[in-house]
């Protein structure tokens, strides 16, 4: 007979995969250069008109002169407030993970330069919220460098140094310019694996060089004279309207974590105590009196997405016990038995002397079709 028992029920993380390295890749600022006239712009035109009369030919009407009534036609390109906020991609957390960044890019989709106001949303719906980052730093901006690729670092070629976002002192975009925003929060621990949460960042477009939100003209237009601000921001998700000079996108901290159960069993692997120090060997079973042969099996079982690491495993045999033999084996890698090494074959149990302790294993995630990975530890003694 086998009598079982559960021990625990635990999460072992998976480190994040987002790190603001250079060698990270990220994905590009998909919104292609407009190139459009700057706000602002007199728009000059003119024209010629020839005629004759009788055959003769009459003095052209000329517009290319200024003080003339008929001369040039002339509108100002107005200010085009738009905007485009995209997530850099989701990011794999570990419960109780710090400071895990989520990235954003801002791109000036307008034809102006324009400050904005950024905002973060922990959006209803999703798995779990997470914590306030134990970060001094929750949001970073990094000004692209051109290439609309985010490559946090001070070298050539990169985005340089992340700038502490200030409400106070907003970032400025010219038309066509990007920034990356780095969004940092800490997971709780009680997360579970696959679970979600999800964050949007909001940019409100501001008047240039000032913390005032940018207004559209409501009084028509004037083709003369200073540059009238039209919103022609669309609507991305529920933060924002269209039309209101703001955009917004979300993205998602995954949970990618090892979930791991262990069992311990014992049974009667010989009566007479034969083979006791070969594993496997063939277990002919019979009742626990003193000569007879025990084995204890910890089975630890992983059906996350993610690898267990660092495990150890601790077992101090009772003192009716002399230890006999050991192995670990299934699905771990890694690990020994060295710290410390296992007691010689024949160590009687009395005072702790018998200490099985597997350490430095890893048990791996599952690879399908199978769903659990499953690592064991055998151990034999005899009964006293």
């Amino acid at each position: 007979m086998i009598n079982s028992k559960k021990f625990m029920k635990g999460l072992l993380g998976a480190s994040a995969l987002t790190t603001l390295s250079a060698g990270t890749a990220f994905a590009q600022v998909t919104t292609p250069p407009n190139d459009f006239t700057p706000a602002g712009t007199s728009v000059s035109n003119t024209f010629t008109l020839d005629y004759s009369v009788g055959g003769v030919t009459q003095p052209p009407i000329d517009s290319s002169d200024p003080s003339d009534p008929n001369g040039p036609t002339l509108f100002t390109v107005d200010r085009l407030i738009n905007l485009t906020v995209e997530t850099q991609g989701d990011t794999n957390v570990a419960p109780g993970a710090t400071n895990e960044d989520l990235v954003f890019s801002v791109l000036n989709t307008g034809n102006d330069t324009q400050g904005y106001a950024l905002t973060v949303v922990e959006e209803t719906g999703d798995d779990f919220d997470t914590d306030a980052p134990t970060s001094t730093t929750p949001l970073l901006v990094f000004i692209d460098d051109g290439d609309g690729v985010f490559e946090p670092g001070a070298g050539a070629g990169q985005d340089g140094v992340g700038v502490p976002y200030d409400p106070a002192n907003p970032p400025q975009l010219g038309p066509d310019e990007a920034l990356f925003v780095v969004v940092q929060q800490d997971i709780p621990t009680s997360v579970i694996d696959g679970q979600v949460a999800d964050i949007s960042l909001v940019a409100d477009t501001l008047d240039a060089g000032t913390t005032t939100p940018t207004v559209g003209d409501a009084d028509g237009n004037a083709l003369e004279g200073a540059a009238e601000n039209v919103l022609a921001d669309g609507t991305s998700t529920a933060n924002e309207l269209a039309n209101e000079g703001d955009d917004s996108a979300t993205g998602t901290f995954i949970v990618a974590a090892a979930d791991v159960e262990a069992l311990k069993t014992v049974s009667i692997f010989s009566e007479n105590g034969a083979n006791c120090s070969t594993i496997p060997g063939t277990p002919t079973g019979g009742f626990g009196v003193p000569g007879s042969c025990v084995e204890y099996v910890i089975t630890a079982t992983n059906s996350g997405s993610q690898a267990a690491t660092d495990i150890t495993v601790n077992d101090i045999l009772p003192p009716e016990l002399e230890f006999s033999a050991a192995i670990f084996g299934g699905n771990f890698t890694g690990g020994s038995f060295a710290s410390p090494a296992l007691p010689a074959a024949g160590t009687d149990c009395t005072g702790g002397a018998c200490v099985v302790n597997l350490t430095g294993a890893t048990l791996p995630a599952p690879i399908a079709p199978a769903t659990t990975s499953v690592g064991t530890v055998t151990i034999r003694a005899i009964v006293k």
